[in-house]
């Protein structure tokens, strides 16, 4: 693995993820596979809280930005159940079927459509409820790993018609990546679902179809092909984690 990552990156990438497929192989119950992933979530904050000093200081994110949550999320399945059972735990009757209505809205927009395409939607996120995340707890990897050293330039972003200013931190950007890569490659190797799905989508799914997670458990494709990340026409490929024996 190299994707472009450090020597210390390349670490924290090959720790995170033996961590990871070393807990999902002692887990002999089903039932506490997401709890093993979840717990490892907290990799994300160690990671960040190791970073360089500058490199936090950096950081502009703030309650309320919002602009992030406009833009395209690939997640992988566990997220997805992860996020649906925090809000089938803290969600009042009323807010899940609002989340439900807001998600098959975003799924029905983004449906035959290529991921160019999807990104010029800009459609907010179903979650996004005054300019904050309603899941922050439980939110996807790709948001946990996200951080912006400028918020305007978020906001300029979100007005381009194409194209995108950079907001990346070095020694923060990488670092988060590193953790995310090597969980969910971890992930792939246990043998679960590696394949790449629209969070809004998915979650749709997840919140209406109980038999999401059982598939999930079983190790089969959690989510119907109708919620995964589309193409780029130039590829024609859908994006996939699948084992490829990086850890022992």
């Amino acid at each position: 693995m190299s994707a472009g990552f450090s020597i210390s990156e390349e670490a924290l990438f090959n720790k995170t993820g033996e961590g990871v497929l070393r807990r999902l192989r002692k887990t002999r119950n089903p039932m506490e596979l997401l709890n093993v992933l979840r717990s490892a979530r907290k990799e994300f904050d160690r990671a960040y809280d190791e970073a360089p000093a500058e490199s936090r200081a950096a950081v502009a994110c703030r309650a309320g930005c919002g602009a992030c949550c406009h833009v395209l999320v690939g997640v992988q399945a566990h997220e997805v159940l992860i996020a649906a059972e925090f809000i089938q735990k803290y969600f009042s009757p009323e807010d899940l079927e609002g989340v439900i209505a807001r998600t098959k809205e975003h799924r029905d927009a983004f449906a035959g459509r290529w991921a160019l395409e999807r990104a010029a939607l800009k459609l907010p996120c179903a979650l996004l409820k005054e300019g904050s995340c309603s899941i922050y707890e439980a939110r996807p990897e790709a948001c946990r790993s996200h951080h912006s050293n400028n918020a305007d330039t978020c906001r300029s972003n979100l007005d381009l018609a194409s194209g995108a200013l950079h907001v990346t931190i070095p020694g923060l950007h990488g670092r988060m990546f590193a953790v995310m890569l090597g969980t969910d490659q971890a992930i792939a190797e246990a043998g679960f679902d590696g394949r790449a799905y629209d969070f809004n989508s998915a979650l749709h799914e997840a919140l209406t179809d109980s038999q999401c997670a059982i598939r999930w458990m079983q190790r089969q494709a959690a989510f119907p092909d109708s919620c995964r990340e589309v193409p780029d026409a130039a590829d024609g490929e859908y994006g996939e984690m699948v084992a490829e024996g990086y850890f022992q």
